[in-house]
């Protein structure tokens, strides 16, 4: 059994990382510190009620510990704060949770440090990740009522706000992700998961288009 020490988030980053690989296609993912579900949702702007449902219904899951029954407790890391927020700022603007698990499963692929500088923008329709602000001015340009969320904002927010939080060191503890897709936190039926890869080919494909055209 580990002992799961809280400590206080205003001491220097740790040098030592514990990895877990979070997705097959993503750049491994480095974790020093878990976060409780108490200070997850409070830095996310959500209640720890709304917290647990999402958990419960695999809409976003803690990638570094799963609860097991109870007695047991969560651990998020800090993208999954980041998501988090994103999500609550999409549903609370109005975004149907199908366009906010496909944000999220755009999000979910991407390293902690590539969240830094994407851009989850809604047409009503579909959900779009930008990583450039051309691609944000021309969905803004293209006449659609859109609404945006700076990730990168959020990313910065949330780095801040946890330096001040307790959280778990995870440098000597071996780190048990999570139990939802590939430990992703996000569906994993057969449907979600076609129309995530076809919402992600057809970006590889539009971005091929503007390399070529620009």
């Amino acid at each position: 059994m580990v002992e799961l020490t809280l400590h206080r988030g205003t001491d220097a980053h740790t040098a030592d990382m514990v990895q877990g690989e979070l997705f097959a296609t993503a750049d491994e993912e480095q974790f020093r510190r878990g976060y409780r579900g108490t200070v997850a949702s409070k830095v996310a702007g959500i209640t720890y009620r709304q917290l647990d449902y999402w958990a419960r219904k695999r809409i976003v899951e803690p990638s570094i510990k799963s609860s097991h029954g109870s007695g047991s407790r969560r651990l998020y890391s800090f993208k999954d704060v980041v998501i988090l927020a994103v999500s609550k700022r999409l549903l609370d603007a109005g975004v149907n949770l199908q366009n906010v698990t496909a944000a999220i499963g755009f999000l979910t692929q991407r390293t902690s440090k590539q969240l830094e500088n994407i851009t989850i923008m809604c047409d009503g329709d579909e959900v779009h990740e930008c990583t450039t602000n051309e691609q944000v001015i021309a969905l803004v340009r293209s006449g659609r009522a859109v609404f945006g969320v700076s990730v990168g904002s959020l990313w910065h927010q949330i780095d801040e706000a946890l330096e001040h939080e307790d959280y778990v060191d995870l440098t000597n503890m071996p780190v048990d992700v999570g139990s939802g897709a590939r430990g992703l936190g996000r569906p994993i039926d057969d449907l979600t998961a076609a129309r995530l890869r076809m919402q992600l080919e057809a970006r590889k494909a539009e971005r091929a288009r503007e390399a070529e055209n620009g």
